[in-house]
């Protein structure tokens, strides 16, 4: 990997092994909840895998969280497959609640290539 950082919201992989990634840092509250939502309303029904990137993060405020977990349940609802890279554990047991579904996982794997997240750590 290049020196260059790799833009907040971006795929990797592609075809049917792209990976929507939703990368967030620092300190979240609900204006940083509120980015993710807009994001998370323009992804394509035709990328189904979506990651919410926690590795960056520190802190998540409750309202955030609420917000982040309602993100993961719809997407979930419209037929997307969502991972929660965590791997400081900085949302510990993430519900999305009635319908939604998350897998937890450390990180995501930059050089398989092709967009997928190594074994999942906790899954939910």
């Amino acid at each position: 990997m290049t020196g260059r950082p790799r833009p907040a919201f971006h795929v990797v992989g592609s075809g049917a092994n792209a990976l929507r990634v939703l990368r967030l840092q620092g300190g979240i509250g609900f204006a940083g909840a509120e980015k993710v939502v807009q994001e998370a309303m323009a992804i394509s029904p035709s990328e189904v895998r979506v990651a919410l990137d926690l590795t960056r993060v520190h802190s998540i405020d409750d309202v955030a969280r609420r917000v982040l977990l309602e993100v993961a349940r719809r997407l979930t609802l419209s037929g997307h497959e969502v991972c929660l890279v965590d791997p400081e554990c900085v949302m510990p047991d993430p519900d999305p609640g009635d319908g939604g579904r998350v897998t937890v996982a450390d990180t995501i794997d930059p050089s398989a290539g092709d967009g997928t997240e190594k074994p999942p750590a906790r899954v939910q």
